[in-house]
Order: C-alpha cells, then sequence, then structure tokens
C-alpha cells in the first residue's frame, strides 16, 4: 500500500509488512527490526529518520500496511506534527510524525494480545500462537486492513472501517521451511471470510461485524459506530460539510452525519464496495464516486 508525504518535513511515512514464517516465531527472535512498523524516510536520500513499531516480533500476521494519516492538531495543549494510525493490531495510535514519539494508543475493537503498553510505547503481549491453537482478538484479518480510513479535523474524528469482535484460531508449527513450498509457520482459521473477491453475508451474527467507527483523536473513544449487516472492505471519505461516505459487502452506499453516525441517505449499487470513494469538482458541481462490484457509480445532488 502507498504511504503518506508531508512536504514540510520532506518525510515519508510508509506501513511495513509482518516478518515471516507468520505464526512461528521461534526462528526469528528479537523484535524482528521494522516489520509491523511504520518508518518515517527522507525523501530525498531515503535514509529513516525513525520508525515505531506497531507488533514486536509480530506473530498473529498483523502487518501494518494501512495508510498513515498526517494531521496537525492541539495535544495537550500544544500545536503537534501528528500521524494518525489505524492498525491492523485493533489499536488507533497517535504518534509524533516529526520524532516518530509515542502519545498514546486505544483499541477501537476487542483485543486480548496485548494489555496495554508501557511508557515508550511498546506492548505488554500476553498472548501467543500454540501448537494446539489460542483464540486471540481481533482475527488475522485485523481490526481494519488496507482499506483507508479518514480523518475530519473540524471535529477531530477519525473514521475506521473495522471488523468488530472478531477472533481467529491461531496455531503456530515447527515444521521447516522447504525451498519452493509456503513456509508460514502455522494458521489462522476465522469463522469471518477474507477472500478476494469478498462473497458476502458468510458468517453467523455471532461471529463479529463490519462497521463505521468515529475515534475521538484527542481522548481515543469512541464516538459513534455505525454497524453494517456484513463486515466491510469499504475505505472512508469524509467531507467538510459534515458528510461521511462509505459502504460494505452488502452493496449499500452511504452518506452518515459525521457527528453522530446517523444514516442521511442510502443507495443499493449490487456489487460490494471495497474501495476508497472520492469527491471532484466538474464545472462548478460537486460529485462523488465509488467503485462496487465492476463498475463505478457517481452521485451528486439534483439541480
Amino acid at each position: 500500500m502507498t504511504g503518506s508525504y508531508d512536504p514540510a518535513l520532506n518525510l515519508i511515512y510508509w506501513g511495513v509488512g509482518n516478518p515471516g514464517p507468520d505464526w512461528n516465531g521461534n526462528v526469528r527472535l528479537g523484535d524482528n527490526l521494522f516489520t509491523s512498523s511504520v518508518i518515517a524516510l527522507d525523501a530525498d536520500t531515503g535514509k529513516i529518520k525513525w520508525h515505531y513499531q506497531f507488533t514486536p516480533h509480530d506473530e498473529f500476521d498483523f502487518d501494518s500496511t494501512q495508510v498513515p494519516v498526517l494531521a496537525d492538531i492541539q495535544w495537550q495543549g500544544a500545536a503537534r506534527k501528528a500521524l494518525l494510525f489505524a492498525n491492523r493490531n485493533g489499536f488507533f495510535y497517535v504518534l509524533d510524525r516529526v520524532t516518530g514519539e509515542f502519545l498514546r494508543a486505544t483499541p477501537f475493537v476487542k483485543v486480548t494480545w496485548a494489555s496495554g503498553f508501557d511508557a515508550k510505547g511498546r506492548p505488554n503481549r500476553v498472548q501467543s500462537p500454540t501448537e494446539t491453537g489460542t483464540r486471540i482478538f481481533p482475527n488475522n484479518q485485523g481490526g481494519t486492513n488496507w482499506y483507508n480510513p479518514a480523518f475530519n479535523p473540524k471535529l477531530g474524528l477519525f473514521y475506521i472501517p473495522m471488523w468488530a469482535d472478531t477472533y481467529s484460531t491461531y496455531t503456530s508449527r515447527t515444521d521447516q521451511y522447504v525451498e519452493g513450498n509456503q513456509y508460514t509457520g502455522g494458521g489462522a482459521t476465522h469463522e469471518v471470510p477474507a477472500l478476494s473477491p469478498p462473497r458476502a453475508n458468510q458468517r453467523s451474527p455471532q461471529t463479529g461485524y463490519g462497521a463505521i467507527e468515529a475515534v475521538d483523536v484527542q481522548s481515543g473513544t469512541i464516538k459513534w459506530q455505525f454497524k453494517m449487516t456484513d463486515v466491510t472492505d469499504s475505505g472512508v471519505l469524509t467531507t467538510a460539510s459534515g458528510l461521511v461516505f462509505a459502504g460494505g459487502r452488502e452493496g449499500y452506499f452511504y452518506a452518515l452525519n459525521a457527528s453522530t453516525g446517523a444514516v442521511l441517505w442510502k443507495a443499493m449499487i449490487g456489487g460490494q464496495v471495497a474501495a476508497g470513494p472520492i469527491t471532484y469538482m466538474v464545472g462548478g458541481k460537486q460529485y462523488v464516486s465509488v467503485p462496487a462490484g465492476n463498475a463505478v457509480f457517481t452521485f451528486s445532488l439534483r439541480p
């Protein structure tokens, strides 16, 4: 996935994938530096200015290839150049994007693999895959994934397309690497499918749901949650006029109230929404477009 660029600092921020084998860390001891991290690179030289590792010694396949969002915010009474990151591991992070300093992390879905963080932002690991299998939240798909979040600076809310209350049974194996074969060191089984292309409505109500969630950047608290029937692979768009656009696997495209999450409008467009909507102006008229299925749908206000 693509990173983000700050022209004033001349830094590129990029999320990094997970180490391998995915579920057995015994053959790769230590933190496995820079994996499951965000790195800040000098745009001219490529030199790493700083990094923050979301999941040290990742044994859950929690890659960090989500979208880093750059925002200038007020933080504890002072202006701060922040990097906002909803991570696949289930935590929402606020970092200083100049120095990489850890400011705060809060769960936005149910998380059982870690119980919190130390002062420097290192997670307190409390679960790992086992040979017999361990049920761990969130599932292997993650609390969120590649689909983009959005930030509304006027409201101070960060919008996350998320999978709630989903788990996987993570299994670690000690099998040996064989050249030419896939080598994951275990596996993760879950009832909510993460297929490409995804099939809609292939889950039971007891195994989680999809939602668009609004998180207050200052406090980390969840302000509202718009639940869908099925999980979602949709990106999120928010506007200065107080709207949030997103969709889901069910084939609906929604406009929500950015402050409350209330549905203002929806359209059944037939295909699953697994992309980020965009808005643009042509001839003084504003449009919103989103791909769904194998077509692009465009909407505007009636004259």
